[in-house]
């Protein structure tokens, strides 16, 4: 039998869990309606929902820092990292420097870099509501999905309910579970108020759906 989604439980219901009565899926804890999308045949890769994840994320960094891109263009402009580098050799926690930092060579297209900075910031607590997207986006390039996780359980107040159920969806992807990821590709789905993202997102469900509908070895 196929999974299905309880909305009032928020999980995934299979043959267990599921009651079936006059061809209505029931969740067994809470007798509501299941909801079904289907599936849809096809091959899915990390690569291709990433590439959806790409147009969903509001948070464009080539955007967001083309100004700055701009200004390290100018060799003056680097005193602010030679100063940063300064300040952390006496404070070595400074969070305004390790976010300089990280933006500077995010900017210089060094992602490696980048991110040893913000996981620094991590390192002491220090991420902000604004970091989240910024940091996630560096963790997403690296493949460090159970990083994501981490991360998100332990600022989940700072940063939206859906985009929270996406990166958790993603992450649970690019880490191959992938039931764990179409339970919060639901959750995003019914916490999404854009239709375009609806669409894709649903798109998602469908292609997760077949892959665990396939009959085990």
């Amino acid at each position: 039998m196929s999974l299905r989604y309880c909305l009032s439980c928020k999980k995934i219901c299979d043959k267990q869990t599921t009651l079936v009565s006059t061809q209505v899926f029931q969740c067994h804890t809470c007798r509501k309606p299941l909801v079904y999308f289907g599936r849809e045949e096809g091959s899915i890769s990390i690569e291709s929902v990433l590439a959806d994840y790409d147009a969903l994320n509001p948070y464009n960094p080539i955007a967001d820092f083309k100004g700055i891109i701009k200004d390290y263009e100018n060799p003056q402009i680097d005193m602010g990292v030679i100063e940063c580098e300064e300040i952390l050799k006496h404070d070595p926690d400074n969070q305004e420097s390790l976010r300089y930092l990280s933006k500077h060579y995010w900017a210089k297209g060094s992602v490696e870099k980048s991110l040893y900075y913000m996981d620094k910031i991590n390192q002491i607590n220090s991420v902000i509501s604004e970091d989240m997207d910024y940091y996630i986006n560096l963790l997403i390039i690296q493949k460090r999905y159970q990083a994501i996780i981490t991360l998100l359980s332990k600022y989940q107040d700072s940063i939206a309910k859906f985009l929270g159920y996406h990166y958790y969806a993603i992450s649970y992807l690019g880490l191959n579970q992938f039931k764990e990821a179409l339970n919060y590709f639901y959750q995003a789905y019914h916490s999404c108020d854009d239709m375009k993202r609806k669409k894709k997102i649903k798109k998602m469900i469908r292609y997760l759906s077949a892959i665990l509908d396939q009959p085990t070895q």
